[in-house]
């Protein structure tokens, strides 16, 4: 699945929006994290992941220097937190061999056999505020198979930075921080 020119154009315009957000930081070091959603497919990590910070270091210098977190989300109580060099997402080094306890899909295995395995969104972005909240860029890669069960605590987790620093990309869509909120209110 590659990733196309209209694509990186909207990642760049979406990024460069992020990033001129008033109150968010451009002076010193980036912090940057990326959130892996472990339902999805391994296509989408390895692949789009190393993609989406090919066209970002192309896009801008800011990114040539960046203090990169890497967040792999399995499940409501297990949202690990790495920091690592973006060329280990890059290359699909992050993805081989770390210790992981499950595989890239285990999600999806799961639910196939019929237990039903959805996660929070809320869980995670509290998570987000805990840890990240020095991140000035913060991608999600998900393909959607979340639910809000709680929208207070959401809102309150996206309040008063996170929905202005986050965006979710899926395999056909592209959605920030602000539209979730908006869909709570």
């Amino acid at each position: 699945m590659a990733f196309t020119q209209v694509q990186k154009l909207q990642l760049n315009h979406q990024v460069d929006r992020i990033l001129h957000v008033p109150g968010n930081f451009q002076g010193g070091n980036l912090e940057m994290t990326m959130v892996f959603d472990y339902d999805a497919e391994t296509d989408l990590f390895k692949e789009k992941a190393g993609q989406i910070i090919t066209a970002l270091k192309a896009h801008s210098p800011v990114f040539r220097n960046v203090r990169f977190h890497a967040v792999k989300w399995k499940g409501d109580f297990s949202i690990t937190n790495h920091t690592i060099p973006m060329t280990f997402v890059q290359t699909g080094r992050f993805f081989e061999e770390d210790g992981m306890d499950i595989p890239l899909n285990a999600g999806i295995a799961e639910e196939k056999k019929g237990i039903n395995n959805i996660k929070n969104l809320e869980v995670l972005l509290e998570n987000l505020k805990l840890f990240h909240a020095r991140s000035k860029l913060i991608l999600v890669l998900t393909q959607g198979q979340y639910q809000i069960s709680d929208k207070e605590v959401a809102k309150k987790a996206l309040n008063p930075f996170l929905k202005q620093k986050m965006l979710l990309l899926g395999p056909d869509y592209m959605k920030t921080g602000m539209e979730i909120f908006m869909e709570l209110i």
